[in-house]
C-alpha cells in the first residue's frame, strides 16, 4: 500500500494520528454528528488506528471494539479492545458477543487488483458484510458508516438501507484523494431490531 504525503499525511504526523484517513472520520463527524460520550462503537478494519483513536477523544466512558487482519493496532487506552479476525468470517459476531453498539464503522477495503469492477464487486461483498453485522450487534437508533468503492451496484445498495435506516447518504470527504473511488455510506438510526 502506497503511502500518501500531502497536506494530510503531514498534518496527522504534528497532530499524532496514525493515519491521515483520520479526517475523513473527522469531516464524517463533523457534518452528521455521530460520536456521542458514552457510546459503544465497533471500528472494521481498524489498523492502522487513527479512527480508533479519534473516537476514543470524543466517547468519555464510551468503549471502542476494534477488528483487522493486522496482527497489531497501535492504539493504547483502556477503553480500547483489539481483535486480530477477518471480518468475513462467518464467527465474527461470536467474538464481539455479547456487546452490542451504538455506531459501526468501517474505513475497510478489500485488496485490489486494479480492475476497476473487480474492486468495486470485492468493496461490495465487504460492505455488504459490515452491514450483515451491524444487523446482529447494532443497537435500535443507531448507525452505520462504511467506506465503498463507486461501482455500479453502490446506488442499488444504498437504497436498499433505507428500508432499516431513517436516513441514508452517500459522501466523499475532501480528504479522500481526488483519484479515489472511494464513497462513504451513511445510514443513520436504524429502525426498531425485531
Amino acid at each position: 500500500m502506497r503511502e500518501i504525503r500531502d497536506h494530510y499525511f503531514k498534518r496527522a504526523k504534528e497532530e499524532h494520528y496514525l493515519a491521515r484517513s483520520v479526517y475523513k472520520l473527522m469531516e464524517i463527524d463533523k457534518k452528521w454528528r455521530l460520536l456521542k460520550s458514552g457510546m459503544h462503537v465497533l471500528d472494521v478494519g481498524c489498523a492502522p488506528g487513527s479512527w480508533s483513536q479519534y473516537i476514543l477523544k470524543h466517547l468519555g466512558k464510551g468503549r471502542v471494539i476494534g477488528i483487522d487482519l493486522m496482527k497489531t493496532v497501535a492504539v493504547q487506552d483502556e477503553r480500547f479492545t483489539y481483535i486480530q479476525a477477518d471480518v468475513l468470517s462467518s464467527d465474527i459476531e461470536d467474538l464481539v458477543y455479547p456487546f452490542r453498539f451504538d455506531l459501526v464503522l468501517s474505513d475497510a477495503a478489500p485488496g485490489t487488483t486494479g480492475s476497476g469492477f473487480a474492486d468495486a464487486q470485492a468493496s461490495l461483498r465487504l460492505v455488504e458484510r459490515v452491514f450483515g453485522l451491524a444487523v446482529e450487534v447494532l443497537n435500535t437508533g443507531g448507525s452505520v458508516v462504511a467506506k465503498i468503492f463507486q461501482g455500479e451496484d453502490v446506488k442499488e445498495f444504498a437504497d436498499g438501507l433505507r428500508e432499516d435506516y431513517a436516513r441514508v447518504s452517500m459522501f466523499k470527504p475532501k480528504s479522500s484523494r481526488k483519484e479515489s473511488r472511494e464513497l462513504y455510506i451513511i445510514a443513520q438510526k436504524r429502525r426498531i431490531v425485531g
